[in-house]
């Protein structure tokens, strides 16, 4: 079992002190979710994943409020990252559409301009090329690659939104 380690001393080192929100509704502090989130992202496999809350017998109480507000933190998160990544996959389907057409016009461009011969036909024809190719570089970086990153941060939110929390006494 991947088990992540947090030491707390009292329940608001791990949440947001400017969040006016109930314990079970309140947003992590921000160096408690970048620990958390690191700390998974570590670790090669996230099934079986659990946190344990290390501190004093006073926190017994609350494991239910700690567990309940990291869960809540992280499936909003697990939400705003989904919203994004339909986003970004909107924004890279129409930027396809539009380095396609960039693609198609200067490579038409390009064999009209190498009719021109000479140098400056030469130089112009081969930046028409490189401009046809470049276009398609932002839409293939939005689909291909940034789609793998953004498929990795949804699966660790959701891990941790489900993780189970435990509370080890420290004295």
């Amino acid at each position: 079992m991947a088990e992540i380690e947090l030491r707390i001393d009292r329940l608001e080192q791990l949440f947001d002190s400017l969040d006016p929100a109930p314990f079970h509704a309140k947003a992590l502090d921000r160096y408690a979710d970048a620990y958390l989130r690191d700390s998974a992202g570590e670790r090669s496999s996230l099934h079986n994943l659990s946190i344990s809350i290390h501190g004093p017998v006073s926190l017994t109480n609350c494991l239910n409020d700690i567990a309940a507000g990291i869960h809540a933190h992280y499936k909003l998160a697990s939400q705003q990252a989904e919203r994004r990544h339909r986003r970004k996959r909107r924004i890279g389907r129409v930027a396809l559409i539009a380095g396609t057409v960039i693609l198609v016009v200067a490579l038409y461009l390009r064999t009209w301009v190498e009719t021109i011969g000479g140098s400056l036909g030469e130089v112009l024809a081969e930046g028409l090329l490189i401009l046809a190719w470049v276009a398609l570089w932002r839409p293939i970086e939005t689909i291909g690659f940034d789609s793998w990153e953004s498929r990795q941060e949804r699966r660790l939110l959701l891990a941790l939104a489900k993780v189970p929390v435990r509370h080890v006494v420290v004295s």
